[in-house]
């Protein structure tokens, strides 16, 4: 243990660190080890590290132990079964009463100084409920791919500004590892049991102020055959990740639609912002008709093979 870990260990018990980190992982094993390493050698050490195990059954329930045992940071929370992607980010949410909170995905990897550079950030920016540094898309074996440009640096005060720019620009959803205010974040939906959920939260917490950029490139996302986001259009391996019991996630485009209405109605903003992005959302309606026809064309199909 570095002198780091040892410090912040010989804190009282009921002392509260300033960042939590949900780590949700199912069957990781083979990147794990890894990513805990780089989350523990970060040069910001007041923080705390909450795993939830999605019932895996490979070596991922061994490695967790292993580091919760190693570093009083570090918190292993075991589901008795999978509940999928969903539920498991709330479940490593939950227990974080942190000013700061990230998420932190099994197999990406951040740079050492990740959580210093947010920190300081969201410090001095209290406007902003989001910091993320820019992100290398890298390999199984950590070869850099491409230099990703998640152009989400939304610093206009306006919520509908930040949040139209943020639903017409967003593409892989890098910047839910960056650090955010967890008391914003408790206000939103959090992640839904519902085909990229984690889309929505993003567009939610737009409503709620500002997202820094920070130039340094400080996430990398692993993209490899075994990772969720490897192909997009298996629906039934996005069924499976977002929810294996697959008893919810029918009309999935309509899902999203309803959670974005609902999203603005909560936001703590006057209704004369709420009128145009309501507007906005009935305007998304149209353009989405098609995959919102393709929705009631699947429910009828269900419906009537369960009479069969």
């Amino acid at each position: 243990m570095d002198i780091k870990a040892q410090l912040v260990n010989s804190l009282p018990s009921s002392y509260t660190p300033r960042v939590g980190i949900g780590v949700p992982v199912y069957n990781g094993e083979d990147y794990l080890e890894a990513t805990l390493n780089s989350l523990l050698a970060q040069s910001f050490s007041d923080f705390e590290v909450f795993i939830a195990d999605n019932a895996s059954t490979d070596r991922t329930e061994q490695i967790c132990r292993d580091y919760a045992n190693g570093d009083s940071r570090v918190h292993y929370i075991r589901n008795p079964i999978n509940l999928g992607a969903s539920k498991n980010y709330t479940t490593c949410y939950h227990p974080s009463e942190n000013e700061y909170f990230r998420w932190q995905n099994a197999d990406d990897p951040i740079a050492p100084n990740h959580l210093e550079l947010c920190v300081r950030s969201l410090d001095e920016n209290p406007q902003a409920v989001l910091t993320y540094g820019k992100t290398k898309i890298i390999d199984q074996h950590s070869e850099l791919i491409e230099l990703y440009n998640d152009n989400l640096d939304l610093r206009q005060a306006s919520s509908y500004q930040r949040f139209v720019t943020c639903r017409e620009s967003i593409g892989l959803s890098n910047i839910l590892y960056g650090l955010m205010r967890r008391e914003q974040l408790a206000k939103t939906a959090l992640m839904g049991d519902y085909i990229a959920s984690d889309i929505n939260l993003i567009g939610e917490l737009a409503l709620y102020g500002q997202f820094h950029e920070l130039p340094e490139y400080l996430f990398f996302r692993r993209m490899h055959p075994a990772a969720s986001s490897w192909d997009r259009s298996d629906s039934e391996r996005q069924n499976e990740f977002w929810d294996p019991s697959k008893s919810k996630l029918l009309m999935q485009t309509f899902r999203s639609c309803y959670e974005y209405f609902r999203a603005v109605g909560r936001a703590p903003i006057s209704a004369r912002e709420k009128v145009p992005l309501f507007y906005y959302l009935f305007k998304e309606i149209n353009w989405r008709k098609k995959a919102l026809g393709q929705d009631l064309t699947h429910l009828i199909k269900h419906g009537l093979s369960r009479l069969n």
